[in-house]
């Protein structure tokens, strides 16, 4: 069974795991924690010190899934939507980008905003799928994996 939940620091380890997995199935994309997204060691505190929040997907006691939203002027933004790949085409993402969208709505925020690394087709498709929009607009990150990343938004309201 799925259980949907508030991440906790404690879940580092696991939610490395995921990320780390999903950056695998993509050539040259590296997960460097200590230095790039040093975030994930204390995940809650992080989103927290943010004004945000961050959940998990665990199943049989394993982070299958995860989601942060922070806020970013008048709009929300969303963090780090992680399925495993074989938990994937089972709904798990749309539940957590729907309960972003319902917190969004929630607290009069105008947008939804995501940043996603150009090499993650897969999850491009499921944001238009979603009703995001792809905008222009890219950023590089400057990291290790020489990640440029597309912009995509969701009006809320």
């Amino acid at each position: 069974m799925n259980i949907l939940r508030y991440a906790r620091n404690k879940d580092a380890r696991g939610l490395i795991k995921l990320i780390d997995s999903c950056f695998k199935e993509y050539p040259n994309c590296i997960l460097d924690v200590e230095n790039e997204m040093t975030e994930l060691k204390t995940i809650y505190s992080s989103f927290k010190n943010k004004n945000g929040h961050f959940w998990v997907i665990e199943k049989n006691k394993k982070i299958i899934g995860s989601m942060g939203i922070a806020p970013n002027k008048k709009n929300l933004e969303l963090h780090k939507v992680y399925i495993l790949k074989s938990e994937r085409r089972k709904g798990l993402a749309r539940k957590l980008v729907l309960k972003a969208e319902r917190y969004a709505k929630k607290n009069n925020y105008k947008k939804l905003i995501l940043w996603s690394d150009t090499r993650f087709k897969e999850a491009h498709r499921m944001y238009l799928d979603f009703n995001y929009k792809k905008l222009a607009k890219t950023r590089k990150l400057y990291d290790i994996s020489k990640t440029i990343e597309f912009c995509f938004e969701k009006n809320i309201h």
